[in-house]
């Protein structure tokens, strides 16, 4: 299970005059203090899938028709296919944030909203719906299907310092408080097929970690999650935790910087007597029909009603009784290290060339990423920055990011991997890998 985490918008990462660079490494400061009002100061929106229309849809004879049609080979299909099939959001929205100077430290705060969901599907689930009964006997494993969204708030107080004329350190301690989290996961989903048979063999488990969300649950005591409720009365939350971020940065000569951050080092702790468990258990003989008399309709409709309960027992979760015992989760993390070099060393009118490196690694996901960045300040209330993706074969691995800071004002706006194809329908035609930011803040004085 994920928990809702900051994702690193890289194109910001090298400007200089960003309000709320500190998030991204906490030794950062800008060249101003600032202040942002709730809901402006900042939305960040994050979107990933290594599969896309593309790997779906085939044309045939001058129309487009799905993987499911017969022109196209099921092999074929499979080998363009991820052997594990992702689709991951996140946001995060900045409800308050400030920073100001003090004679030789940087003070910050900053209240957050974070939200993400993700999908994994076993590449078995595409072998099953389009192969079937390709040989005698065929055997699917779709255990690792799962699905997981969750919703929490952060309170983050910031410091950092010089120690020297070279070296500089921070500090972010966050305080997370979880207010709901829900997962469906498949620990076992074995499918058997064949000419005269089938069967199915499954073990699923839904979690549900909320003090203010619930679900209903039909006359079986089957959870029914299109019967959603919200407590808004509710004050003890579902989950709190602590989390820290911790930055550093070394100038071996004015022109070179040097940097290595860690963000995110923590967990939640969910209480046992918010978290509610369903179990569904399916274990699905079927041979056909028994012989029966054809006028039989009785015996018939009676036989169809217990293929169906079986089916449906794939997807009923029955509720747990209430537990007691809570859960802890450590919450995704990210590393990031990084080199920039000014070429004139100018305040006001600079060209730089940077190099980052980060990696996100959470229980269920792990990416690495290298990126080149050449940051471009013309004048001295704007600047720029241009990201490029090192090792990505994708079309998309370009990111910009624009800086207005005129007299008592910041403005900023960020994309990376901006140049990802969508069709007519803004649907993304290959695999991606998509954030946007943007905000603005009121400057406090340098």
């Amino acid at each position: 299970m994920l928990i809702a985490s900051s994702q690193n918008m890289n194109s910001l990462y090298f400007l200089d005059e960003w309000s709320q660079r500190h998030t991204l490494n906490a030794a950062f400061t800008p060249e101003n203090g600032h202040f942002s009002f709730p809901l402006f100061g900042g939305i960040n929106f994050n979107t990933s899938s290594n599969t896309g229309l593309s790997n779906y849809v085939y044309p045939y004879n001058s129309e487009l028709v799905t993987f499911m049609h017969p022109s196209v080979d099921g092999h074929d299909f499979i080998e363009k296919l991820d052997p594990n099939i992702f689709l991951r959001q996140s946001m995060k929205i900045n409800l308050l944030s400030f920073g100001f100077f003090t004679k030789n430290a940087y003070w910050s705060f900053d209240y957050n909203l974070k939200e993400q969901l993700n999908v994994n599907i076993p590449i078995d689930l595409f072998r099953l719906i389009k192969l079937g009964f390709e040989h005698e006997t065929n055997v699917y494993d779709l255990k690792n299907l799962n699905i997981n969204q969750t919703n929490i708030t952060e309170f983050s107080l910031g410091y950092s310092r010089n120690i020297n004329s070279k070296f500089r350190v921070g500090a972010n301690l966050k305080l997370l408080v979880g207010l709901s989290t829900e997962e469906i996961n498949y620990t076992q989903f074995d499918v058997s097929l064949a000419n005269d048979r089938y069967e199915i063999n499954s073990k699923g488990e839904s979690i549900i970690m909320s003090n203010i969300l619930s679900f209903g649950t039909d006359q079986n005591n089957n959870y029914d999650f299109t019967k959603s409720s919200i407590n808004y009365s509710s004050k003890q939350p579902a989950g709190t935790g602590t989390a820290i971020d911790l930055g550093a940065t070394y100038k071996p000569t004015n022109k070179l910087t040097l940097s290595a951050a860690m963000n995110d080092l923590g967990f939640i702790y969910w209480r046992g007597d918010a978290i509610n468990k369903g179990i569904a258990t399916s274990n699905i003989l079927f041979t056909g029909f028994s012989v029966i008399n054809t006028d039989d309709d009785v015996n018939i409709e009676s036989q169809l009603n217990q293929l169906e309960n079986d089916l449906n027992n794939l997807i009923l979760f029955e509720k747990q009784p209430q537990s007691t015992t809570g859960i802890l989760k450590f919450i995704p993390s990210t590393i990031t290290l990084s080199g920039e070099y000014s070429l004139f060393g100018n305040k006001d009118h600079n060209l730089k060339f940077g190099l980052l490196w980060n990696s996100y690694n959470s229980a269920n996901y792990h990416s690495n990423q290298l990126m080149g960045a050449i940051t471009l300040k013309p004048l001295s209330w704007f600047s720029l920055s241009t990201t490029y993706s090192l090792f990505i074969n994708e079309s998309n691995r370009f990111g910009l990011a624009l800086n207005f800071s005129p007299e008592w004002l910041n403005i900023f706006l960020a994309t990376d991997f901006s140049t990802t194809q969508f069709n007519p329908q803004f649907l993304p035609i290959k695999k991606f890998d998509l954030s946007f930011r943007a905000g603005v803040s009121l400057y406090l004085g340098e």
